[in-house]
């Protein structure tokens, strides 16, 4: 006579089954990291490299770009927002981009445009990132200005993080005139494509308005690189280097 198999256990062998299955299906979904020519690649005919983050759940990960790569193709986790940030020469002003679970992007191209407040938000932590509304905060933001780099980026992180993020959290900063100081003649490009050169003539440069922050210009013909640093208070500090390019 032949045994039936219990009910329960058949359920149960049913059910080991579906989540053996279950487990075999991908939560990842590969996205194409594009960052795109530099303000001072025109300029000098050369190429930088970058230094590239960006979330994957629970994990910040980086990886060293050469100057003949432009793309990468990642995985990255599904139904979390990703932030992706590169540094170009590893410290100057970022390109940024973001990739939310309702886009079905394959590829995103990183902007200077939204680099900085990417670069702040890549400072949560990861499982915080994950549940970002990323488009409704950078919209909001350009509501109150085009230059996402004057918000107050102590205020906007305090509230993310205490999950109090409202209108008030906000908050634009003034810009803040900067010069004359003395300079080598010449024209002296921004890393920023937003942000006019600096034109010197008899060794003088002239008032310029930035928000607080850190600011480079290239003298492409000295091959030096004028580093500008504006505090919250509107003092600024300025040193040269030579450049890296």
């Amino acid at each position: 006579m032949k045994r039936k198999t219990p009910l329960f256990v058949f359920c149960a062998l049913l059910f080991l089954a579906l989540a053996s299955s279950c487990s075999q299906v991908s939560t990842k979904r590969k996205v194409v990291l594009t960052i795109p020519t530099h303000p001072w690649e025109k300029i000098t005919g050369k190429r930088m490299w970058y230094t590239l983050k960006w979330t994957d759940g629970e994990e910040l990960k980086t990886i060293h770009i050469n100057q003949e790569q432009r793309s990468i193709s990642v995985e990255v986790e599904t139904g979390k927002t990703v932030l992706a940030v590169a540094y170009p020469l590893g410290d100057m002003s970022p390109f940024g981009a973001a990739l939310t679970p309702d886009e079905s992007k394959t590829e995103i191209v990183l902007t200077q445009e939204e680099g900085y407040l990417v670069s702040l938000l890549s400072d949560l932590d990861p499982d915080m990132v994950g549940e970002l509304n990323y488009g409704l905060i950078l919209n909001s933001i350009l509501e109150k200005t085009e230059d996402v780099r004057k918000i107050d980026d102590v205020s906007l992180l305090r509230d993310i993080q205490n999950g109090d993020l409202t209108e008030l959290s906000l908050k634009i900063c003034e810009a803040y005139t900067v010069g004359p100081f003395a300079l080598s003649n010449g024209i002296w490009e921004s890393e920023f494509l937003r942000d006019p050169c600096i034109v010197v003539q008899e060794s003088m440069a002239e008032q310029i308005s930035l928000p607080a922050g850190v600011f480079r210009y290239l003298n492409n013909e000295d091959n030096m690189v004028l580093v500008l640093i504006v505090d919250r208070e509107g003092n600024f500090y300025s040193y040269l280097k030579t450049s890296m390019l």
